[in-house]
Parts: structure tokens; C-alpha cells; sequence
């Protein structure tokens, strides 16, 4: 008599060994869960505390709590908006150093992003001004004040440098927005696009030279200002390398240096020689020092933004541009950018470096 031969069915022995497995690891989370949860409790934390760090923590962060003392801050740090749970122990470590009020929202920022500095109120205030850039977070710590408003705006103006010092090349990429100052330079044969001569009619002088752009708006600006019977003209547009050199000079050899330099850029750094900033007046008058006592000028400073000019010197801010209070020179950035700069009161130099030199 012949025996049964039985078939090994192997797919049986499968699903038996997979349902043995699965078995076993619910039954290892059960006791992982049930343990982490008297850990948590031993540690100090509450019932309500327990259950929302187990939704958001593995067994082995939790584990690594329980060789930590009771952590009053841990729910509230998970549920802040930039919460990484990878940086959940290095949030914790950032914390200990503290020894003062704190916000968590603050140590997330700084952990999040690498910041090394200490918590100090210095380093609060200066990464929650509106114009805080962060890669000038190391010039911004160094810089000589504690008042957070100065050092943003000064730093973010190049002023933790000495003037004609740290000198750049104009990135004149920026288009209409390149800048000229005393910390960026032009090289000697740039001007901004097509340079054209100007009609008489807008024109105090003879055979003055503007980039077509700024040209453009100037004549709408010059010829909306006499609608309303203000009667504005150049007196100096287009300066070239050359000539600004001869003019500096001069400035230099007759009244010194110092009194140059705060009103005359060196060559290399006038606005002029953009083709985008010109000094402006009054019909048939060529004295700039008297423009600020006219009609025109009041209406200039505050309606020139809507043709795409800011008064690019203006009072008060003699210490970021440098340069002497020059309520005659205008320059052309385009109508949002000179809307933005009228409407917030900041300089050009801000501007650039929060919007333009960072993007």
C-alpha cells in the first residue's frame, strides 16, 4: 500500500509566520507604549501632557526625555509653526543656556537656521526689525549700538564700514536700480541706456544729456508741473567720469576734503554719471541753494515718486548717503520702487540692500 504524499504549501507557511510577526511587534509597541508612557509620567509630565508628546515623538526621543528632568516648555516647543522634529534636542540644548525670559518661537528661528550667537535681547530685537537681512547677522552683532532700529539701518547701508572703504564694483545688472554711492563704484565709460539731449523747454542749460528712461519721465513730470503752474527744470543731468573728476577737484582744492566729500562724490561714485539723476530748479534759475525755498520745491518732493523720482538726499539721512542734505537732487528708480521709498521715508541705500542686492 503506497503513502500520501503531502504538498508543502510554502504561501500557508507564509501567512503564518507573517501574522506571527505582526503579532509581535504590536505586542513590543503595546509594552513600548505602556512603558514610555510611565516614563513620561515618572518624569513629571501629566496625563494630557503624555498623550500629546506620544502622538508626536518616537520611542527613541522619548526615551532620550526620560534621561532629562520635567521639560515645562516641551508641548508648547512641538507645536510651533517651524517645529523640526530633527532639531528637537538641539531646540532643548539651545534652551538650557538660557538664563532669562525667552520666546520659543524666537529659539526655533535661530536653532533652525544655525544661529550660534547666545539669546540675548540684543539678538531678539535685531532679527524682528523689518529690514533685518540674515547673512548680515555677523556685522549686525558686531556693529557698535545696541539700539536694533541703528544697527539694522546702518549696517544694511554699509556704514560699519568707512566711507571709501570696502569699495565694490556697481552691479549694473540692477537696471534702473543699480546704486552709486560711496561704497560701489561705476566704471569710467558706464552710463545707464541711451543718453539723449534735452529740449529747451525742460532744460536750463545747454546740450544736457539723460538716459532715455529718466528723460522720458521727467518730460511727464515737467510737463504735468506746469499744468498746475510750477515751472521745473535741470540744471544738471549727465556728468561723465571725466568731468566729475575735474569737479571734484576743484571742490577739493578750494575748500578742502572733508567739505568735497560731503558734497561732491568722487569720480566713480557720482549718480550723475548714471544718466539717471539730475539737480533740478526753478525756470531760468540756475542757483540750487535756493531751490528749496520755492513752490516748486514742495511740489517736487512730494509728487515726483509718482514719476519714478526720490529725492535721493534727504534731510536727516545725511549719515546713511553721506552726502549734505541736496533737496535739488532727484534720481530715477521707476514709479513702484520710488512710491515704496517715499511712502516708508527710508533711503535708497535701504532699499538696496534689503530688496535688491539680497534677491
Amino acid at each position: 500500500m503506497k503513502k500520501k504524499k503531502y504538498k508543502v504549501k510554502w504561501s500557508r507557511i507564509f501567512l503564518v509566520f507573517l501574522f506571527l510577526g505582526i503579532t509581535v511587534y504590536f505586542l513590543i509597541q503595546t509594552f513600548h507604549n505602556d512603558s514610555n508612557r510611565d516614563i513620561l509620567l515618572k518624569v513629571g509630565y501629566s496625563q494630557e501632557e503624555v498623550t500629546e508628546l506620544r502622538k508626536k515623538l518616537s520611542n527613541i526621543e522619548i526615551e532620550k526625555l526620560a534621561e532629562q528632568s520635567y521639560l515645562s516648555y516641551l508641548t508648547d516647543l512641538l507645536k510651533e509653526e517651524e517645529y523640526h522634529s530633527e532639531n528637537l534636542f538641539s531646540y532643548i540644548d539651545y534652551i538650557s543656556q538660557i538664563d532669562a525670559d525667552y520666546s520659543l518661537k524666537d529659539v526655533v528661528y535661530f536653532v533652525n537656521r544655525k544661529i550660534s550667537y547666545p539669546y540675548s535681547q540684543k539678538l531678539v530685537d535685531v532679527i524682528h526689525q523689518d529690514y533685518f537681512i540674515l547673512s548680515r547677522l555677523d556685522r549686525y552683532m558686531h556693529y557698535h549700538s545696541d539700539d536694533a532700529k541703528e544697527i539694522v539701518t546702518n549696517v544694511n547701508s554699509d556704514l560699519d564700514y568707512e566711507f571709501y572703504t570696502n569699495i565694490q564694483k556697481t552691479d549694473t545688472s540692477k537696471d534702473t536700480l543699480l546704486i552709486v554711492n560711496k561704497y560701489y563704484q561705476l566704471e569710467k565709460d558706464y552710463h545707464y541706456g541711451d543718453l539723449v539731449v534735452m529740449d529747451s523747454q525742460y532744460d536750463n542749460k545747454s546740450g544736457s544729456r539723460l538716459s532715455s528712461v529718466a528723460y522720458e519721465a521727467f518730460k511727464k513730470l515737467v510737463d504735468d508741473a506746469e499744468k498746475e503752474g510750477y515751472h521745473i527744470r535741470n540744471n544738471s543731468a549727465y556728468r561723465s567720469y571725466a568731468t566729475q573728476n575735474s569737479l571734484y577737484q576743484n571742490y577739493k582744492n578750494a575748500n578742502g576734503l572733508e567739505w568735497a566729500d560731503k558734497w561732491s562724490a568722487r569720480p566713480g561714485h557720482s549718480e550723475h554719471q548714471t544718466g539717471l539723476a539730475l539737480d533740478v530748479g526753478e525756470k531760468e534759475h540756475t542757483n540750487l541753494n535756493d531751490f528749496v525755498n520755492s513752490k516748486e520745491f514742495i511740489w517736487m518732493k512730494d509728487h515726483a515718486h509718482l514719476y519714478g523720482f526720490i529725492l535721493r538726499y534727504p534731510e536727516g539721512k545725511e549719515y546713511l548717503t553721506g552726502y549734505g542734505y541736496e533737496p535739488w537732487h532727484y534720481r530715477y528708480v521707476g514709479i513702484e520702487v520710488a512710491t515704496y521709498i517715499y511712502e516708508h521715508q527710508i533711503t535708497f541705500e535701504e532699499y538696496y540692500a534689503y530688496f535688491i542686492k539680497e534677491s
